[in-house]
Formats: structure tokens, sequence, C-alpha cells
């Protein structure tokens, strides 16, 4: 009994990581994860620029944006859960005043 309980747990066990690996690297999942890597980079390359053009606590305000993105993005490239609130929160996210 326990041997087919280890054997059924163990192939339940298998057949559901296929299957959340088989979703996970869909083309339709990984064109939307690209997507929004590309929105974030944009997002990122603006606080890049805006920081380099302003100066003292709102050039650092902007570093920590950027740099909050960045993380976001490195996230994303290695498969991490994210949460999508916080994406849309930083992509909508205006910079600080200047």
């Amino acid at each position: 009994m326990t041997r087919q309980f280890v054997t059924l747990f163990t192939t339940a066990a298998l057949c559901t990581m296929l299957t959340g690996r088989a979703v996970a690297n869909s083309p339709t999942v990984n064109m939307a994860r690209d997507k929004v890597i590309a929105q974030l980079e944009q997002k990122a390359h603006r606080f890049e620029w805006e920081a380099q053009a302003t100066k003292g606590v709102p050039r650092a305000l902007r570093d920590l944006q950027r740099l909050r993105v960045r993380q976001l993005i490195q996230q994303l490239q290695t498969g991490e859960a994210v949460d999508p609130q916080e994406i849309d929160k930083l992509l909508h996210e205006q910079p600080w005043p200047g």
C-alpha cells in the first residue's frame, strides 16, 4: 500500500511539474513576458535619462526608480514570480517632481 502511494504521488508530482513547465514556456507566455520586459526597459532608460538631467535628491529618486525597474526585469528574465500589480505600478509611475 505504501509503495503504491509513493509511486502514485511521484507520478502525480512529475505530471504537475511537466504541465506547469509547458504552460510557463509556451510561446504566448514568452511573448507577453518579452513585451513587458521591453516596456520596463524603456521605462528604465527614461529614468536614467531623467536622472542625468537632474541633480540632488530628484536624481537619487530617479536612480531608485530605475533600480526597482531593473530588478523587476531581472526577476522576469530569470523566471521568478513577479506581482503583476507591481509591474503596472512601475509602468504607470510618474517621475518624481524635480
